[in-house]
């Protein structure tokens, strides 16, 4: 379980946020306040090439090129929130050992367009994450809506952030309830992923861009808690079995995306905070009527 004589339970489990988190493993830095930002004007309509929102476009096709931050895509290319690239040869396999057959010799191949300038990581800097947000915002009301959202997150391989991932983080960052994510509560909710891809990058030892079964167990453990293996199986499948329900096809191998990474770290949070207001003697054990309980778990249905 959870607890036992010897641990703390009120320092159980870490924070939800991820800067705490990484206090307590040592992986990050104590994250800076940030001043509040002046959005400058909308920018006006040109001939050059729009910022253009996942909703509006096909994605292009996964690549190997995984392990990066939840992307607001633009002109069809991710925004890493890593300022260092990734390792050398890193997500690409060995060459073909024999040539593409009915190939054309390099001669007769026509001459390859030029590739676009590289799209800057836009990180936290309100200059660069303006842009993005006014290509989410397609109704120009100068907040994204749930949809809107939605449509501005996916993770490193190009999948969409759960719907409920997304709703999730409007429920944390909305501050004045209004259903939607001004610019300033967009910023925060920016680094606050940034900050949660810092952590999923550390216990995605092998750099598949997703989290294993067995990853998953040790990022328990460093965020302090003390779960048996059945239980934290029942767990990660939980939230797994989301991803490739939504991608309407059924597993391919046990492993979770960034999104749901974080939705479920935040989901047991919850729990575990409501289980500690019935657990006042701290043993781990609790008694507590039924309606009680159907109450605590209505409430947690986001």
């Amino acid at each position: 379980m959870a607890y036992n004589k010897d641990f703390n339970p009120d320092a159980l489990p870490a924070h939800a946020e991820p800067e705490q988190v990484a206090q307590m493993i040592g992986a990050m830095e104590s994250s800076q306040s940030v001043p509040r930002y002046q959005k400058p004007s909308r920018p006006h309509h040109s001939n050059s090439a729009p910022v253009t929102p996942p909703s509006v476009q096909r994605k292009p096709h996964p690549t190997h090129e995984t392990g990066r931050h939840p992307v607001a895509n633009a002109n069809h290319r991710p925004h890493p929130l890593h300022p260092s690239p990734p390792p050398q040869n890193y997500g690409f396999g060995p060459p073909p050992l024999q040539p593409a057959r009915n190939r054309p010799p390099p001669a007769s191949r026509p001459p390859q367009s030029p590739k676009p300038p590289p799209v800057q990581d836009p990180g936290g800097d309100p200059q660069q994450l303006y842009p993005l947000f006014c290509a989410a915002n397609v109704s120009n009301t100068g907040a994204l809506t749930e949809m809107e959202l939605g449509s501005a997150l996916v993770n490193g391989d190009y999948t969409s952030f759960h719907p409920k991932t997304v709703k999730m983080m409007i429920r944390m960052f909305d501050r004045n309830s209004s259903g939607a994510i001004s610019f300033d509560e967009f910023m925060s909710l920016w680094r606050y992923l940034a900050a949660w891809r810092e952590l999923f990058d550390r216990f995605d030892v092998d750099r598949s861009g997703r989290i294993s079964l067995k990853e998953f167990e040790r990022a328990l453990v460093s965020f302090g808690y003390r779960l048996s293996q059945p239980f934290v199986s029942v767990l990660f499948t939980t939230f797994e079995r989301k991803g490739w329900e939504m991608n309407g096809h059924g597993p391919v191998k046990r492993d979770m995306s960034f999104d749901l990474f974080v939705q479920a770290c935040i989901a047991l949070r919850r729990m575990t905070d409501v289980f500690k207001r019935y657990d006042d003697d701290r043993d781990g054990y609790i008694t507590v009527s039924f309606e009680e309980f159907l109450t605590e778990i209505l409430q947690l249905q986001d």
